[in-house]
């Protein structure tokens, strides 16, 4: 018979917390075991605790072992059946006959067990006698075992409350140590801490300190020793919270305060004082008792850390974290008043010049100086913050108008316009600020894109102005976002591809190259072109991916077209800023056109002069020299339109140069047009430069070329751009001055 799980674990619990098993062996039990054997007159008998897989015997007489197994064991059958259990013959009893106590050494034959209980009920094992002999024990015998039992239960609880007892005693004693080394060292700790105890008195007003408290009020020669007294020493700003804390007092509460101290030895602190009523008992009087800690270093500190949290650390102004605090401050007061408030957004115009030629020490100190600049041209009351690089933010004070946000705005632009001097060399800088009105309306984000979005606007229109956003500057910035859209979904479904657009022998009307253009199909199969998705296509990121994926069409397509064209001498494709910004471009061209078995002297790279007026033009340098030295050509696009050409001719690796369509188109009507395209001409042919003519659309525009020297053009004259299928097509006739048109492609 074995208990229920649940009964046992309860019956266990209750043994072990009467810390009794495995303790040594005592007098008074083993006094019982003797006296049991002597009035019963059998050999063996037990003071028998079931563990859980044990019989352990808190005495015995007649066995030498100090436990046995649980399983099989005589006691552990009386405790599973909650009663007393006698076994006149243990052979005839199959409980028993193949037990190993039976079978062998002590070879038990009669047994007679009695119940133990522990103090809180729980069956906890047996006071029992055996024999070798057979019918030792009787009915009549229980009652004299079970009183022997109630000794042994007793003689237990005795020994739980003395282990009990000497628990608490020396809980006592450890509490006590405790209790004199805590004092000892909140002693110490009120010195370390600066922490200094106070106690009043409510019913005389008597006022005392500890000794740190007086330490911490400069140790006055005439303590305060009532509650008013001691006000005096708290700074003037103070006392009225002060006098608040203090009502509190007649409640049943507590307070907490923060003040500025004038201690008595002149100097000046700050401190952290709280107080908790004590209600009156018969021992003491209503009073409350309280701490004051020196709080002067990490008030400070405190007051280091928000600055340093809420500064830049360059420039000293207020950052993006603090900047948006005071911004939220302002549209709740903008809300709660029906007014309105503006801020300036400012970015520097060149700022990154300055970085690359002089380097960020000096930049930095540039910025320093605009820092203060700014701050010099606020009104009282307004806000500045750096908000990212060469960017600050500015909240006007809430007066303000329109027009005097912009005049402020104008006053920020020309002290920043101030020209500067460091070592001697004189230094220019501009900027570009957007206004943005805040209403009741407003939000923080929003505010913050408005205003960005203006200065944007500003940036690429009319420089170094103040331009208010207004809603009309959504739709530009909604059609380039439309445009990013577009763009991402043909590249994510593979409908970018390549256009191919003839350039054309002008003498002989012979195919000599072909320009890859960016063409993409929309979901309702309409054919979109690079122009239509511009503002997508000076994306940086974007425009990689654009690039990338027009190098996969030319390197698939180009083996097919040279078989159908074998005149065909290259493809020209058209390089992005971000492509020559890149310092691994050159590479990684120059290994897809290997990988595709397309040799480097068949690619023409287009740049425009824009991209060669970058501020990192070593970078550019590097990659056009880099691709030039491996064998593809390079050629300057829309030649004659940009700022500096002659010198790009100069320091870069140009192959070929693009006449833009816009001298081409006009060089009938206007003299001076064509004045500039013969101008051209002629220079690029002195310097062993071949000339390409953009936008040719009439046999005259073909023939007047021609008297001026340029051998190739294109332009609808010839083709549109046409897919690679198309090209394949396509014949191109030999005719000599016969006029060439799209008519004449298969």
């Amino acid at each position: 018979m074995k208990p229920a799980i649940a009964d046992d674990l309860k019956r266990l619990n209750s043994l072990n917390d009467l810390h009794i098993l495995d303790t040594p062996r005592q007098a008074s039990f083993d006094r019982i075991t003797a006296h049991c054997a002597d009035i019963f007159d059998c050999s063996i008998a037990l003071i028998s605790l079931v563990d859980e897989h044990r019989q352990w015997f808190l005495s015995s007489v007649g066995i030498d072992e100090s436990e046995t197994p649980r399983k099989g064991s005589f006691c552990n059958y009386a405790v599973a059946s909650g009663c007393h259990l006698l076994v006149p013959n243990a052979l005839e009893d199959e409980r028993f006959c193949d037990n190993p106590l039976v079978l062998e050494a002590p070879a038990i034959r009669s047994y007679l067990g009695a119940l133990i209980k522990s103090p809180d009920g729980a069956l906890i094992g047996t006071l029992c006698v055996a024999d070798h002999r057979v019918g030792r024990f009787e009915e009549r015998d229980i009652a004299k075992l079970e009183l022997l039992a109630a000794t042994v239960e007793d003689l237990i609880g005795a020994h739980s409350q003395a282990v009990g007892a000497s628990y608490l005693n020396s809980r006592l004693s450890a509490r006590s140590s405790w209790l004199r080394r805590s004092h000892r060292i909140f002693k110490q700790a009120e010195k370390i801490a600066k922490i200094g105890s106070w106690e009043l008195d409510l019913e005389s007003q008597a006022l005392t300190w500890s000794d740190e408290a007086f330490a911490i009020f400069g140790s006055p020669e005439n303590p305060p020793a009532s509650l008013q007294e001691s006000f005096a020493y708290y700074a003037a700003e103070d006392q009225e919270k002060v006098a608040g804390a203090t009502l509190l007092l007649e409640q049943k509460g507590t307070f907490v305060f923060e003040a500025g101290v004038n201690a008595a030895d002149g100097t000046t602190k700050r401190v952290k004082v709280m107080g908790d009523r004590l209600e009156a008992d018969k021992h003491s009087p209503a009073r409350v008792i309280g701490v004051v800690q020196d709080i002067t270093e990490s008030f400070h500190a405190n007051l280091a850390l928000q600055r340093a949290a809420d500064r830049d650390a360059l420039t000293d102004l207020y950052n993006r974290n603090a900047f948006d605090r005071f911004l939220q401050q302002t549209l709740r007061e903008t809300k709660n008043s029906d007014s309105h408030a503006f801020l300036i957004m400012l970015d520097l115009d060149g700022f990154k010049d300055i970085n690359d030629t002089f380097g960020h020490l000096v930049g930095d100190v540039v910025l320093e100086e605009i820092s203060r600049r700014i701050v010099g041209a606020l009104p009282t009351g307004a806000i500045v913050a750096r908000w990212g690089g060469d960017e600050f933010v500015i909240l006007a004070t809430p007066a303000i108008d329109l027009e005097g946000a912009r005049e402020l705005g104008d006053e920020i632009l020309a002290a920043v316009e101030r020209q500067f001097e460091i070592s001697g060399r004189k230094i220019g800088v501009s900027a570009t600020c957007g206004l943005v009105e805040i209403d009741e309306r407003s939000n923080a984000r929003e505010i913050i894109r408005q205003a960005d979005l203006a200065l944007y606007h500003g940036k690429d229109r009319e420089p170094g102005r103040v331009h208010k956003y207004v809603p009309e500057m959504e739709r530009a910035n909604h059609h380039r976002q439309a445009a990013i859209a577009k763009v991402r979904e043909a590249l994510d479904l593979h409908r970018v591809f390549a256009g191919y657009q003839p350039i054309i022998d002008l003498g002989t009307n012979r195919l000599v190259g072909l320009e890859a253009l960016m063409r993409l199909s929309s979901s309702t199969g309409e054919q979109i072109t690079a122009s239509e998705v511009l503002p997508a296509i000076l994306d940086p990121i974007l425009s990689r991916e654009i690039g990338d994926r027009m190098l996969d069409c030319i390197c698939g397509e180009l083996a097919q077209i040279e078989a159908a064209q074998p005149e065909l001498r290259y493809i020209s494709i058209n390089a992005t800023e971000a492509d020559l910004l890149s310092r691994d471009f050159a590479t990684k061209f120059l290994q897809r056109l290997d990988q595709a078995g397309v040799g480097a002297e068949k690619i023409l790279l287009e740049v425009t002069e824009t991209m060669l007026m970058v501020n990192d033009t070593a970078t550019v340098q590097k990659v056009l020299s880099d691709l030039s030295t491996a064998g593809v050509r390079v050629a300057l696009d829309d030649f004659g339109t940009g700022f500096s050409s002659l010198s790009h001719l100069r320091d870069f690796p140009i192959d070929k140069v693009k006449i833009d369509s816009s001298f081409i188109q006009s060089m009938h009507g206007e003299h001076q047009s064509r004045m500039i395209v013969q101008a051209l001409i002629n220079m690029a042919s002195n310097l062993g430069i071949e000339v390409i003519a953009e936008g040719v659309e009439t046999e005259e525009q073909r023939s007047l070329l021609v008297q001026l020297g340029c051998n190739l053009g294109q332009g609808f004259l010839f083709s549109p751009a046409q897919t690679s299928c198309r090209i394949n097509a396509m014949r191109f006739q030999n005719t000599g001055s016969e006029a060439l048109s799209t008519k004449k492609f298969a």
